[in-house]
């Protein structure tokens, strides 16, 4: 796990290319405290900052090859000892016991078709002097991440959007008021541009620049698409059992490490199971876990009866409202793009306080996703009865649930039963409706619709006949698994130098998961059933049925009181007046601390725009 920063030149490097990468690496440092280096050709200079986890000695980057190849990457490559032993039985020879080593001499051997073989989370930037070919790749997930921007004269890439603020000659980033638009209903900037015009390579893609013919194009090598089974000649229990050796396979090769390796634990059964598996494997193993000090959104009761029963020792961080505030600005900072997740707070100090004993945690990211562990995937069932009903029958109950109170019990449901999916759901979060953003958006336009986005991601779910919920699973993997939750694991681990890897987002793991039918992941109103069922003799039966906490933050209780005057001044305060009304906010404020209105997810959604912006785009 590392970071790197990249400059491709057609017209070749100069010295203020140089200084561009010294800066550039300097500006994530954070990522790779263990070792700075440089290499420069003709034409491409690589910065690299080096996190020690495999091949300490040996695993220097960048690495250059037969004089020809030179590269780097960020992440781990989990089969590389496998692909070392066919390079062997090649007669490739080796100077190191490094995955670089590995994946870069299978890239001089195949090109780019090699990186299907990749088992693993990477970003990577590898070239060919004599072909003068660059190429970016990133893993199937987008768990790492890779920014680049393209010009006449070449590309800049790198692990971090912030490095481009030490380009020579940068002239800022340009705030994108589509996107803009997206993010108020998202929470993130969804797509392939970050908020502040930067670009993204998509996850499991990769990028050829060919200098000769000055020529660029990205191919699509991986797609998370679901294929459920429609008659499995397979017993349940079969496929619980095959489920179970899929994973401990998973947690097996996220173990490899050359330094110790810890966990998350929450209070659900997700990181239950990952510990579970891990500790197996490594005696002594440490856990850690997070909570704010207000009883009701805490975790650390629960997450600690597992530890007991499991058997790993516990490492328990109780924060508080002011750790809270002093961390926010580090948060907003560290992400590049704004994020609007109340949880990146929680993230950023266990990630901190991990990082004080360990290098290296697993985590247990991607499961809902896999599995179908949101609630709202079982209200599919609901509400796709209430859409079947007679259309005249649907505009009466639309009015109904219009004029019930806001928070009347029912209501959203009846509201999500009459609208098509494609025009109601979105990813896990929905923040503002389009009506809601016109009040205080500024650069609202109406020709942008928060659909947009989607819009393509339910055709290709229609175009392989994909269930509702299998569709809604398919929605998440491209917007809200890699713009929300494995961009605040990436951004907010390493801004401690620590690595979190995710064994649900393993592509063996996945092969199983798309062929579940809806009815193994969901029955009779729980959730994650087969996962659930597969690991029950691990964990305790209250564990077993546990729903679903994921890093709960008292923001809705401390917006009512502790960070009323906190959120206020920042909303005063920020130089967001070109595109936010702030009359309109104040009151959104307002109404939620006398109980008017919950509106602690828009007003979050709203102090994390005015905070990045204020660091990113104030001058």
């Amino acid at each position: 796990m590392c970071g790197f920063a990249g400059i491709y030149k057609k017209g070749g490097i100069c010295d203020t290319d140089r200084i561009s990468a010294e800066k550039m690496s300097e500006t994530i440092c954070h990522r790779g405290p263990d070792e700075d280096k440089k290499t420069t050709s003709e034409k491409l200079i690589l910065a690299f900052r080096r996190l020690s986890i495999i091949d300490l000695e040996g695993g220097t980057q960048p690495f250059e090859l037969n004089d020809r190849f030179m590269g780097v990457f960020n992440g781990e490559i989990y089969n590389y000892r496998e692909l070392r032993k066919e390079l062997l039985n090649d007669g490739v020879t080796f100077s190191t016991n490094s995955e670089i080593e590995v994946i870069l001499n299978l890239f001089a051997k195949e090109g780019p078709s090699f990186i299907n073989k990749l088992r693993g989370m990477f970003a990577l930037a590898f070239y060919d002097k004599q072909e003068d070919k660059l190429m970016l790749g990133r893993d199937p997930f987008g768990i790492k991440p890779l920014y680049y921007r393209i010009s006449d004269e070449g590309v800049v890439f790198g692990s971090e959007m912030k490095i481009f603020n030490s380009l020579e000659g940068f002239e800022g980033y340009k705030i994108d008021t589509k996107l803009l638009q997206h993010y108020f209903s998202y929470q993130f900037a969804p797509g392939l541009k970050t908020l502040g015009g930067i670009d993204l390579l998509p996850s499991g893609s990769y990028m050829f620049f060919d200098n000769k013919t000055g020529k660029h194009e990205t191919v699509k090598y991986f797609d998370p698409m679901f294929t459920p089974v429609k008659k499995n000649e397979k017993s349940f229990e079969s496929r619980a059992a095959e489920l179970r050796s899929v994973l401990e396979e998973s947690v097996k090769y996220h173990m490899i490490s050359d330094v110790p390796v810890g966990t998350f634990l929450s209070s659900g059964v997700d990181s239950a199971i990952i510990t579970a598996l891990s500790a197996k494997l490594s005696p002594g193993l440490k856990a850690y876990t997070v909570a704010f000090g207000v009883k009701e959104y805490s975790e650390i009761d629960d997450a600690s009866k597992i530890a007991q029963h499991i058997d790993v020792e516990h490492i328990k961080l109780v924060a508080g409202v002011e750790d809270f505030k002093e961390a926010f600005p580090k948060v907003v900072y560290h992400l590049d793009s704004p994020v609007a997740d109340p949880s990146t707070v929680a993230i950023y100090l266990i990630c901190r306080e991990a990082a004080k004993d360990l290098k290296v945690v697993l985590s247990g990211e991607g499961a809902d996703e896999l599995f179908g562990g949101y609630r709202i995937y079982d209200e599919q069932r609901w509400s796709r009865r209430i859409y079947a009903l007679p259309g005249f029958i649907k505009g009466l109950l639309a009015r109904l649930a219009e004029a019930l109170p806001e928070n009347a019990k029912g209501k959203n449901l009846i509201m999500r039963g009459v609208t098509p999916l494609e025009k109601r759901y979105i990813g896990n979060a929905f923040i503002f409706t389009e009506e809601e953003k016109k009040k205080f958006l500024k650069t609202y336009s109406p020709d942008v619709h928060f659909s947009d986005v989607t819009k393509d991601i339910y055709e290709r779910a229609k175009a392989h006949s994909l269930s509702p919920m299998a569709t809604m699973q398919y929605v998440d993997m491209n917007t809200w698994i890699r713009s929300d939750i494995l961009v605040k694991g990436d951004r907010l681990s390493m801004a401690h130098a620590l690595e979190v890897r995710v064994p649900f987002l393993d592509k063996e793991v996945f092969k199983f998961a798309s062929t579940l039918a809806d009815e193994e992941k969901l029955r009779k109103g729980t959730t994650k059933y087969i996962l659930r069922y597969a690991f029950r003799d691990i964990i305790d039966e209250e564990t077993f049925m546990r729903p679903k906490l994921g890093y709960p933050v008292p923001v809705r209780k401390w917006l009512k009181n502790e960070l009323y005057d906190w959120a206020k001044e920042i909303i005063e305060n920020s130089p967001v007046d070109d595109y936010i009304v702030k009359s309109e906010v104040l009151k959104m404020l307002d109404d939620h601390r006398d109980g008017t209105k919950d509106n602690y997810r828009k007003l979050w959604t709203i102090l994390v725009f005015c905070e990045w912006y204020k660091q990113y785009m104030a001058k």
